[in-house]
Parts: C-alpha cells; sequence; structure tokens
C-alpha cells in the first residue's frame, strides 16, 4: 500500500508540474496579460518546490515519515484549491509557491520511502516505477488538458488536482500507519542534516550529486514548463500544443523503467549516455516543430529527459545512509530546483529579447551538459552505500 500511496503522490507531482504550462495561455488571455509576464508564475512553484525539498523533507529523518507526509498532502490540497480560486497574477503567484512547498516535500519523501520499504532485489525497478508516476502525470494532465479546457475553462484541472490529493491524503492517514512506522525504524536514526551530506570525504559525491540534480530538473523543467508556448508560439492551438507535449511525458513512462533498467545493469554510465541524448535532440527540436516528426522526437527527449530525472533520484537516494536519506535526497532535490527556478525566467527573459526558439532550446541544451558531466564524475566516486549492484 506504501508503494501505491508513493505512485500515486508522483503522479500529482506530474500532473501539477504540467498543470501551470498547459493553463497558461488561457490564463493569459482570460486576464489579458502577456505571456511574458508568466515567468514569475513558473518560477514561485518552484521557488517553493525548493523550500519544501530543503526545509519540510529533512524533517522527515526527526520526525517520521508519516506526519511530515500528512502534512505535506494536507497543505498541497488547500493550496490547489487556492489557484482554482486565483482572480490576477499576485493570488497566483502566492498559491504556487504555497503548492510548491508542501509538493516539494512529498516528492523527496516519496523517493526515500519507496526506496526503504522495497525489496532490495527488485528497488531499482520499483524506485524507477513510482518515479514513472510523476511521467504518468504529466501525460495524464497533457490530455485533460486538451479535452476540457476548451470545453469548460482551465479552472476544473485545479479542481480535479486538488480532489486527487485529497484522496492520497486519506489513504495515508487510514491505511499506511505500519508501513509507514516500518520505513521510519528501517530509517536507522537521524543525522545531523548539511554538515553530514558535506563532511570530509562526502564532499565531492554531494557537490556531483546536486550537479547532475541541477542539470536534470533544469532541462526537464524548462520543456515541461515552455514547451506548450514554444509550440503555441509556432502556430500550435492549445489543443494541438497539449496533445505534442504528451508525447514528451509517453516517453518519459518508457524512459523510467527501462532507464532503472540500464542503471541497474550498466550503472551510471547509462546517465552519461542518457543526457548526451538528451542535449542533442533538445537543440534540434526547433527543426521538427513543422513536421509530423515531433511527434516521435518528443518521445526521445521525454525518454531522455524525464526518464533521467527519475534515474537521478535513484543515485540520490542510494548514496547515502539510511538516517540521512530523507534530507540527502530533499537537498539533491533543492539545491538541484534551484536551476527550476532559473531556467523559467531565463525563458521568459529571452521572450522579451525576441529570442527564436531555436535560441532558446540551444542554450537549454547546457542543462543536460552539466548532468553528462555529473554523471562522470559519479562514475569514478564511490557510493557510501552501495544498495543495487552497478549503480
Amino acid at each position: 500500500m506504501l508503494l501505491a500511496a508513493c505512485l500515486l503522490c508522483a503522479v500529482i507531482d506530474g500532473y501539477d508540474v504540467a498543470i501551470i504550462s498547459y493553463v497558461t495561455p488561457d490564463i493569459a488571455r482570460e486576464w489579458s496579460v502577456p505571456l511574458s509576464t508568466f515567468g514569475w508564475v513558473f518560477s514561485a512553484g518552484l521557488i517553493g518546490l525548493v523550500l519544501g525539498a530543503l526545509v519540510l523533507a529533512p524533517a522527515a529523518d526527526r520526525y517520521g515519515r508519516r506526519a511530515i507526509m500528512l502534512v505535506a498532502v494536507s497543505g498541497a490540497t488547500v493550496a490547489t484549491m487556492a489557484n482554482a480560486l486565483a482572480a490576477d497574477l499576485t493570488h497566483l503567484v502566492l498559491s504556487r509557491i504555497c503548492v510548491g512547498l508542501t509538493v516539494g516535500a512529498m516528492t523527496a519523501l516519496v523517493v526515500a520511502v519507496a526506496f526503504e520499504v522495497a525489496p532490495r532485489r527488485v528497488r531499482v525497478l520499483m524506485v524507477t516505477v513510482v518515479g514513472c508516476g510523476f511521467s504518468l502525470g504529466n501525460l495524464l494532465c497533457g490530455v485533460l488538458a486538451s479535452a476540457v479546457i476548451p470545453a469548460w475553462g482551465w479552472r476544473v484541472l485545479f479542481y480535479g488536482g486538488a480532489a486527487a490529493l485529497l484522496v492520497v491524503g486519506i489513504l495515508f492517514f487510514f491505511f499506511l500507519g505500519n508501513a509507514a512506522k516500518t520505513a521510519d525504524r528501517n530509517g536507522g536514526g537521524y543525522i545531523a542534516g548539511i554538515k553530514a551530506l558535506v563532511r570530509p570525504g562526502q564532499r565531492g559525491l554531494t557537490a556531483s550529486v546536486w550537479l547532475l540534480h541541477f542539470g536534470g530538473v533544469g532541462t526537464l523543467y524548462m520543456i515541461m514548463s515552455w514547451m506548450p508556448s514554444l509550440l503555441t508560439r509556432s502556430g500550435y492551438s492549445t489543443a494541438q500544443a497539449a496533445f505534442a507535449v504528451a508525447f514528451i511525458s509517453a516517453g518519459g513512462l518508457f524512459g523510467g523503467v527501462i532507464g532503472g533498467l540500464l542503471l541497474n545493469a550498466i550503472g551510471k554510465t547509462w546517465l552519461l549516455v542518457n543526457y548526451a541524448i538528451a542535449g542533442a535532440t533538445m537543440a534540434a527540436l526547433p527543426l521538427f516543430f513543422d513536421s509530423w516528426l515531433i511527434f516521435p522526437i518528443n518521445v526521445i527527449v521525454g525518454f531522455c529527459v524525464v526518464g533521467g530525472y527519475i534515474c537521478n533520484n535513484v543515485v540520490a537516494a542510494d548514496v547515502y545512509p539510511s538516517g540521512l536519506r530523507a534530507s540527502g535526497v530533499g537537498w539533491a532535490q533543492g539545491v538541484g530546483r534551484t536551476s527550476s527556478v532559473a531556467s523559467p525566467l531565463l525563458v521568459s527573459l529571452a521572450l522579451q529579447l525576441n529570442a527564436t526558439n531555436t535560441q532558446i532550446l540551444l542554450v537549454g541544451s547546457a542543462f543536460p551538459a552539466m548532468s553528462a558531466c555529473a554523471a562522470f564524475l559519479l562514475i569514478r566516486a564511490r557510493s557510501l552505500q552501495p544498495a543495487i549492484g552497478k549503480v
């Protein structure tokens, strides 16, 4: 049941990340504001994600996984409803910060708990399957956006997200007590947060994990936040853009599972190859905006970008001992998500400067290049706690 609840949380995380990108064109039209003003709307949620990962998630090593998860899920439900009721950009920015704060904690805890509860022999597969919930949420949001927004408007997507969070909260409250206590016992005791992450002998490994996440998360959020708007800028309707971006999420579903198997088989070498392909494909994307080839190319982008993000979390959970795992994953995601705050603002600035889609995505390919460099460093590093073979 705990793994199922973790999967549902990951689905909601993916849904929440995607939702603002799908509703932005319609909100801009309804409120008569230019797209270039939405950089802070995107980054507000991402600032919250950083704070949630850095502050709330590490508290689970001290106070228990279940307690912090219930706080996070409850807060996310209320904040998502506030998104649906937003009447102006200020209201929307504030509510996105609150959603990010709570969902950021949920995401880190999902990885830590799934890693601890899954049987050792299938740990990579289980954690990557849970991680694929992120792609499933992206895909679900894209499909719903293309059908729901034209018929009932953008607010309905937020109502649906709040309803799903309410269901997850009920599951955690009534059914997951014993499983969560098992995860806490497996945690092995709290270790003093950030000081332990950067102690001598650990600093290089931590820095590499942070760089891996910085590049991977920056790539993911640039693609998921702005790809629908870049496509509509090229002449796509809102529904057509949502449909095209859904192929990225579909590719991510395959990338998470297959990437996890490859990670288990050949280790971090897979991440090096994965991010090299991601960078090259991302830079070439605008060449296919006017072709049906955009659909298979988007599948490749999703396979590498989303699949890489999922595998990054497996690596972060593996390299830290149990009592430091929530802190380690939380800090990796928090530091990584600083790039997710910067990348939407970077695109917003580029749009104000009238940069072309080609220029925007070419500069953005620097993010997967960072992750490729980090993967190379991790190949040479040694895990503190080898838990899954060659990873």
